[in-house]
């Protein structure tokens, strides 16, 4: 029998338990989900730490960061900033394409506790795009098995693979596969969020382009600052110290672009 409650106006009305439940349900889900991707993250660059030999102590003098934070991101206990991945990456000389999850990928540790290569490209982690306060997509909409002809070309948005990143940033990929110089990415910034929490510019080798396409991104580039609001875009050189916050009331949204991290530092391009 189901539980019913009354109302203020002495009407009877179904008691929300099994809402709740869902709901409860859903969040737990999705947390396991979550942590299961940030352990798979923390695996592979641990392995790209010990292919370059370097050991905890060494790889934290050189970033200027805790050896306790190293381990704790290795061990998918805590996420790291934008800024603080992309000092990683650089430092261990691994692909940001090969961080990115997909939803039913596991941690598959190898001899010395290393992660295995990628799997193949598997669903994306569906629905929690959508969970993200302030962020306006339309509903995914169920397609037909996709063929291997269009598996080459055409990757749907509800297996898009993901990075999530501190204080909710997340990357998407949209490329089916990775792209090698390239990384074609949908950003998200909740609000509030930024690419560091101690204000620190970031830098890499490559070209960044973004386009906004809903909220209001702060930029600082250098010793400039810029505001970009839905439409606006921007293409810079990354290793002209940089970082990104949300300065608005909504969710920020963008596609973003880099290529080439392997252009060499000073390289010139356009004016």
């Amino acid at each position: 029998m189901s539980q019913v409650a009354t109302s203020g106006k002495g009407k009877l009305s179904a008691a929300p338990t099994r809402r709740a439940y869902r709901n409860r349900r859903v969040t737990e889900l999705a947390s396991g989900s979550q942590d299961q991707a940030h352990e798979l993250i923390g695996s592979r660059l641990r392995a790209a730490r010990l292919r370059s030999g370097l050991g905890v102590r060494e790889l934290s003098r050189q970033l200027n960061l805790s050896a306790s934070s190293i381990s704790q991101i290795e061990l998918g206990r805590i996420v790291p900033s934008v800024s603080t991945l992309y000092a990683l990456t650089n430092a261990l000389n691994v692909s940001m394409d090969s961080l990115f999850v997909g939803e039913g990928e596991e941690v598959d540790k190898g001899e010395g506790g290393e992660a295995a290569d990628l799997a193949e490209p598997g669903p994306g982690t569906a629905g929690f795009t959508d969970q993200l306060a302030g962020v306006h997509l339309p509903p995914a909409t169920a397609s037909p098995e996709p063929t291997t002809h269009e598996r080459s070309f055409v990757l749907r948005r509800h297996n898009r693979r993901v990075i999530d990143l501190e204080r909710g940033v997340r990357w998407e990929l949209l490329t089916p596969f990775p792209e090698p110089g390239a990384e074609f990415l949908e950003v998200l910034y909740p609000v509030g969020s930024e690419s560091s929490i101690n204000n620190e510019a970031m830098r890499h080798n490559g070209r960044d382009y973004c386009l906004v396409l809903e909220g209001e991104l702060g930029v600082q580039i250098g010793f400039e600052q810029y505001a970009l609001s839905a439409g606006d875009s921007m293409a810079f050189d990354g290793t002209i110290p940089h970082r990104l916050w949300n300065r608005g009331d909504i969710a920020v949204r963008a596609v973003w672009f880099v290529l080439d991290r392997s252009i060499p530092h000073g390289a010139r391009i356009g004016p």
